[in-house]
């Protein structure tokens, strides 16, 4: 924290009693040169003004206080001036216009010896850059930022730093850096003792454990913010606190306690005039209106959010709001104005260059077309979120280049000020020989005393060496201890990536992590068994079981969400009754889930499926202590090793031939299963890309055996 800060906050009480005056004498008066005095003052009251969301005076003080420095010839001045215009324009949301102050700020403190306060005007100007979805160009910044810092050894402002590059890394996927970040930005704060950078660090460690999914620690991490918030009175860290619980408390399904926190925020930010984030807050109002079944007052919030970003540029928001918009329009089933809101908000995301939310929008678009029945259509999208989703990943990789090349930059200037700092050290030294040179005889009567000293500190030099290596054995293992520590976080941080938060069970990631060393294994005890190197292998097969609910659409369409969610969590115990412990769950996404039985003979697989869908339709599900639901399944499988030749894509192509069977069963009625079992030739394409038309013809010449649970002939969809 600047030590100008400090001061202010000793002089905090005097100050709250003097800006209004202050402000009335600028008002009136007429801009002309001030004091140093008169002018530190009305320095502190723009802060104080600030902090209290008083913004119309903040910017009139900002306005007299510029006025006043640009008589004065003093350059670092004039930047002060600059960044508190800057500051101001943040505040309000007005982005591009602090950015044009702060790079003023900038232009003027690098033309003189302010260091710490160009540092202050540099990370500033990296937090617009980030606020407004340019991480890199954020980056460049703060690390230019924390080069001063350190070269000042000022902690408090290194832990802002920290607190900064930590929120930028995190927008940018980078989570173990961004959890680093937070972790030393806290630690900092606590040994200087800067409340407000705890909350804030604390805050930032909350949000972070919001983004991997840990809504229960964030929720603690946020209460305990707001304590600290409220504590140190800033209005705005109070109201975005607020706003978090509001979103936890929502997403938790504790309705009143969101409604209070997110009224809480609202009025916080109307206080300050933070229209951005005012309509942040009303972002999260109309989600809570949506779970609470208030379609037509979230709808009226979330197109006045729209209207509100579409026309101050508010472009982050805006790709928010088109994402709630068309989970609104699916819900409420209005299907044509989900696809409107998807495409204007994959529009915006892709100027915003957020790869992430236009994949999920693409995923929308899946789901709205399937309703539809438009099954190319969402073929095609399913191709482009696909695609989408390669390119974040590349793109991650490009981050996480940048951001190395950052820290590395921002330390080969660490080094370079270091040997400059050597460089000055010998320039002395060589002027002190000179003079000793000019003035040899002294060296003379002063070279016994020398090689006295020396062998004197030869022995203090000992004994200081073992007190060092002491040191250093007892540092080295309190930095073993912290490693292991972190080596935990990032073990933590990895299985909340691979885990699906509803049911527990693992998601979609965690089996392309795993299934093709199964199926490699599987490919080579069948060629070695083929090859004649082995017997014939036992339980050298692999069954995936594509499973879907059935009707499960109308049953969030009459019982609710919340009823639904219960569903999808007991489903996982249902499978884990009929599944081995060594056998991979997977929720695939929605109220689809994917099983994987390693190991097994294809032979069990019809027997495993029908155990499945009689334990789902046999027993109720229980919704409350006294009612109950009864829901069915359907199951399509496929077996593997498959014939040599029928793909070069096995994955995909068993999903294929699953899901095929999946949709077979939907189509012939529900409530049963359908499996390729053997495969006594490859089928006529590749299995990777075949559709149910090529099935059913491959099924009629003989090439593969299917079985299903279904008295009469099954029913294949027309395309699928």
């Amino acid at each position: 924290m600047p030590s100008s800060y400090a001061t202010f906050k000793e002089n905090f009480s005097l100050m709250h009693l003097l800006y209004p005056l202050i402000l009335a004498i600028c008002v009136i008066c007429p801009p002309i040169a001030a004091s140093p005095v008169e002018v530190n003052a009305l320095r502190q009251a723009i802060t104080e003004a600030r902090q209290q969301g008083d913004m119309d005076s903040a910017d009139k003080l900002a306005q007299q206080y510029f006025n006043a420095t640009t008589a004065d010839a003093e350059q670092s001045e004039l930047g002060n001036a600059y960044y508190q215009l800057g500051r101001n324009a943040m505040e309000r949301n007005n982005y591009p216009q602090a950015r044009e102050y702060l790079e003023q700020a900038v232009s003027q403190y690098q033309n003189g010896s302010a260091t710490l306060l160009l540092a202050n005007a540099l990370q500033q100007l990296g937090l617009t850059f980030r606020y407004q979805s340019e991480y890199h160009k954020a980056l460049e910044y703060l690390y230019q930022a924390m080069q001063h810092y350190q070269q000042l050894n000022d902690l408090s402002a290194i832990a802002s730093g920290y607190n900064s590059l930590g929120t930028t890394l995190e927008k940018m996927g980078q989570y173990e850096q961004a959890l680093h970040a937070h972790q030393q930005s806290l630690s900092l704060h606590y040994q200087t003792g800067d409340k407000g950078g705890i909350a804030s660090a604390i805050y930032n460690l909350g949000d972070l454990h919001r983004v991997l999914g840990d809504n229960s620690q964030a929720l603690t991490y946020f209460l305990e913010s707001l304590e600290l918030d409220k504590a140190n009175g800033n209005l705005r860290d109070i109201a975005y606190s607020h706003n978090k619980l509001g979103y936890i408390y929502s997403e938790s399904g504790d309705y009143l306690q969101a409604a209070a926190h997110l009224q809480q925020a609202l009025s916080l930010f109307e206080q300050i005039s933070a229209p951005r984030d005012l309509d942040w807050a009303r972002t999260n109002l109309a989600k809570l209106a949506m779970h609470q079944g208030d379609y037509q007052h979230a709808t009226k919030l979330i197109e006045g959010v729209i209207s509100r970003a579409t026309l101050h540029h508010y472009n982050s928001l805006l790709v928010d709001a088109y994402k709630l918009a068309t989970e609104l329009a699916i819900t409420t089933g209005e299907y044509d104005n989900a696809l409107t809101y998807i495409e204007a908000g994959v529009s915006r995301a892709r100027q915003n260059h957020e790869r992430a939310d236009e994949a999920q929008l693409e995923q929308m678009r899946v789901n709205v077309l399937i309703q539809q029945g438009r099954v190319r259509e969402a073929l095609a999208a399913l191709l482009q979120q696909n695609k989408l989703e390669d390119d974040i990943f590349n793109n991650n990789r490009v981050s996480a280049i940048a951001s190395i090349q950052a820290q590395t930059e921002f330390i080969r200037q660490q080094h370079r000020i270091d040997r400059l700092q050597q460089q000055q050290i010998l320039q002395q030294a060589l002027l002190e020989r000179q003079r000793w040179s000019r003035n040899f005889w002294i060296l003379g009567l002063v070279a016994t005393f020398i090689l006295l000293l020396s062998l004197y500190r030869r022995l203090i030099q000992k004994r200081l060496n073992q007190r060092l290596s002491q040191q250093v054995a007892a540092r080295t293992d309190e930095l073993n201890q912290k490693n292991h520590e972190l080596s935990l976080a990032y073990q933590q941080l990895e299985t909340i990536s691979l885990t699906d938060k509803l049911t527990g069970l693992h998601n979609r990631r965690f089996l392309e992590n795993h299934i093709e060393s199964d199926l490699e294994h599987c490919r080579r005890m069948q060629q070695d068994w083929q090859e004649g190197k082995t017997a014939r292998p036992k339980g050298a097969d692999l069954v995936v079981f594509m499973i879907d609910l059935d009707n499960f659409k109308a049953l969030n369409d009459s019982y609710g969400h919340n009823i639904g969610d219960l569903i999808l969590k007991q489903l996982k115990h249902r499978m884990q009754q009929v599944f081995r412990q060594t056998d991979y769950l997977i929720r695939w996404g929605g109220e689809e889930f994917v099983a994987v039985a390693r190991f097994i003979e294809r032979e069990d697989a019809r027997q495993i499926a029908e155990r499945f869908v009689e334990s789902v339709h046999s027993t109720p599900f229980e919704v409350d202590a006294q009612h109950s639901l009864t829901v069915s399944c359907s199951v399509g499988y496929a077996c593997y090793p498959l014939p040599v030749g029928a793909t070069t894509r096995p994955w995909p192509a068993l999903l294929r031939l699953a899901d095929l069977c999946l949709y077979a069963a939907k189509y012939s009625g529900r409530n049963g299963w359908v499996g390729v079992q053997d495969y006594h030739t490859a089928l006529p394409s590749d299995a990777a890309d075949v559709n149910a038309t090529q099935m059913q013809q491959a099924i009629d010449e003989g090439h593969i055996e299917i079985y299903h649970s279904f008295a009469d002939n099954l029913n294949w969809p027309t395309i699928a």
